[in-house]
């Protein structure tokens, strides 16, 4: 039985919680000591001097508030006293747009740092909840560039042209932002054959998110032409889903992840199952052996019908006997009233024969956790302001996406240190 209930918390109505009381249980939670101290015990360049603590307040009540730029923040510090008290700033103290720029660049070179403290919320959540990265998703999510991609010298340099299915998540790799013609390639839908593209301009944020309760663990951050497919290996390595104490027991994704390295990778080095579909390629078919999809089939053409699993073997058995087809062969496969059985070996080829065959309810029920991800990518760029981000150059994009995945985990920490546990999605069967 499969049942989906609400997330851990209501990720939409905590946004709309008074704004004093959010930050304060995101500050809270958030474990940023070592940052803090470390950026406290360099040459400070405000000119009013202005606390680092106070500055760091400031940009995560930002991220809070869904201000788009640092002259966002500041106006929200104008007007909003209970944030501007909470920060430590007064009405006639508040810093400058200038000073904010000056110590995002700060923490930008102190990202060993910031991922430190992300690691530090992700292992809290582990031991806050029960069974929390057993159940793992990777997607990726466009990030576009504060940048003109059509310009003939983009202000962004690192950004990239990258493409994907509408509707689908995953790109295929783009090596330049110029056509044949040496023309920008046009965002958004394209016409003839690839009018289901969708084309932008700037990063991809890579994720690896615990499928039960829509929180992250892990991320990488690329330009918008690195191929999904590649990131698999360093997203699972970074959410600790080879350590045996971790327990990861599915890792899902969508096609873009679909090759044999990462079947295996996920098999035998996470000792997971891997829930990925297959491209089902023209010509991936073999005659009296098996559909793209990798289901067996009978002399007759008939696909066989999944069994269960046995130790390392899925087991197969006859479609006519148990009803689902009819078998048109002149002589039948056996004369056994059981049928003929089939028993594949899932370390033969993992990708085509994995061991939760893609034909089966369960395949199909855990596939369908995948949302969780989407939902993910939908708060962290719609409530957290990924959508609209206004720096430029790869290592102040990506510092600017780690504090909103920063804000996100700790609002998870700070519930559920609270014990707000009564809307826990669970999955019983």
């Amino acid at each position: 039985m499969h049942i989906i209930q609400s997330p851990l918390f209501d990720f939409e109505a905590f946004i709309h919680i008074e704004s004093n009381d959010r930050l304060v249980i995101v500050l809270e939670a958030l474990d940023a000591e070592k940052l803090l101290v470390t950026l406290e015990r360099e040459h400070w360049t405000g000119r009013k001097g202005y606390p680092v603590r106070g500055m760091w307040s400031a940009l995560i009540a930002g991220v809070l508030n869904q201000c788009h730029s640092l002259s966002d923040v500041i106006r929200m510090l104008e007007h909003d006293k209970d944030t501007r008290v909470v920060c430590g700033f007064s009405k006639d103290d508040i810093p400058s747009e200038d000073a904010l720029g000056r110590f995002l660049k700060k923490l930008v070179r102190h990202e060993d740092l910031l991922q430190e403290c992300f690691e530090g919320l992700v292992e809290k959540l582990r031991q806050l909840l029960p069974g929390f990265g057993r159940k793992l998703v990777v997607d990726s999510t466009d990030i576009e560039a504060f940048s003109d991609g059509h310009s003939k010298t983009p202000s962004d340099v690192d950004a990239r042209w990258g493409a994907k299915k509408k509707g689908q998540s995953g790109g295929k790799e783009i090596p330049t932002g110029r056509d044949k013609t040496g023309q920008g390639v046009e965002a958004g839908t394209k016409k003839g054959k690839s009018q289901d593209i969708y084309y932008w301009f700037g990063y991809k944020l890579h994720l690896v998110v615990d499928a039960i309760y829509e929180l992250p663990i892990a991320f990488t951050f690329t330009p918008a032409n690195v191929n999904d497919t590649t990131q698999m290996a360093p997203l699972l390595d970074k959410a600790g889903a080879k350590k045996a104490e971790n327990n990861t027991e599915f890792v899902i994704g969508d096609k873009g992840y679909d090759s044999q390295e990462n079947n295996q990778l996920v098999f035998k080095d996470c000792n997971a199952t891997p829930i990925i579909p297959i491209r089902e390629r023209v010509g991936a078919q073999k005659a009296d052996i098996c559909n793209a999809k990798g289901t067996p089939t009978c002399g007759c053409g008939l696909e066989m019908v999944y069994w269960g699993r046995d130790g390392n073997y899925l087991k197969y058995r006859c479609p006519d006997v148990l009803g689902k087809a009819k078998c048109t062969d002149r002589w039948p496969c056996t004369h056994s009233v059981y049928g003929s059985v089939l028993k594949l070996p899932i370390l033969k080829n993992i990708r085509l024969h994995p061991p939760v065959p893609r034909e089966s309810k369960k395949w199909k029920r855990l596939y369908k956790l995948r949302t969780a991800v989407e939902r993910v990518n939908s708060r962290i760029k719609g409530l957290l302001g990924l959508e609209h981000i206004t720096v430029r150059g790869i290592a102040k994009v990506m510092a600017r996406s780690l504090l909103s995945l920063l804000v996100m985990v700790a609002i998870g920490v700070g519930m559920a240190q609270r014990h707000r546990l009564k809307d826990v999605r669970t999955l019983v069967g």
